[in-house]
């Protein structure tokens, strides 16, 4: 075979026509057998690699298979103020309403937990919207550990 310039391939015999007579379908057929090995480890994973949304906690197990029943509940809000401070976490207990940007306000939520964290049984639930940072859940958390409740759950409330 020559082309019109004087070329001429090294092999006319064309890319499969190499190794033993009996190799060559397999060596055709290598690319689709390829094709379904993907396709069937697509199919065995099915969504198992999702990332569900959400904070990672590693906690250690509890003591007992029973859940603790909160004494105490505390709801978190994040509000948007024209001009002020702009964005700030509201935090609503014992009908009160406390500011974590106030370091007054924190103080006196501080002081509540404690005093309310004796009268039951030690342990809170965080009712939080899914616009607060985890950042402000993670300081209210560790507020109520300073004022002495013993275990805080947190639950989100979806927009």
């Amino acid at each position: 075979m020559n082309t019109s310039w004087g070329w001429t391939p090294a092999r006319p015999e064309g890319i499969w026509r190499h190794g033993c007579r009996w190799a060559r379908p397999f060596t055709a057929a290598a690319p689709w057998v390829t094709l379904a090995l993907l396709l069937t480890t697509f199919a065995l994973v099915q969504g198992r690699l999702a990332a569900a949304p959400g904070v990672v906690f590693n906690l250690p197990a509890p003591a007992s298979g029973e859940t603790i029943v909160p004494g105490l509940a505390a709801v978190v809000l994040p509000v948007v103020r024209e001009g002020v401070s702009g964005r700030e976490t509201i935090v609503f207990f014992d009908d009160a309403r406390y500011s974590l940007s106030d370091a007054a306000s924190t103080e006196a939520l501080r002081e509540r937990l404690g005093e309310r964290a004796v009268e039951t049984d030690n342990s809170l639930l965080l009712l939080a919207d899914a616009r607060v940072p985890s950042g402000e859940l993670m300081r209210l958390v560790g507020l109520a550990r300073e004022a002495g409740v013993a275990h805080v759950q947190i639950a989100e409330r979806r927009e």
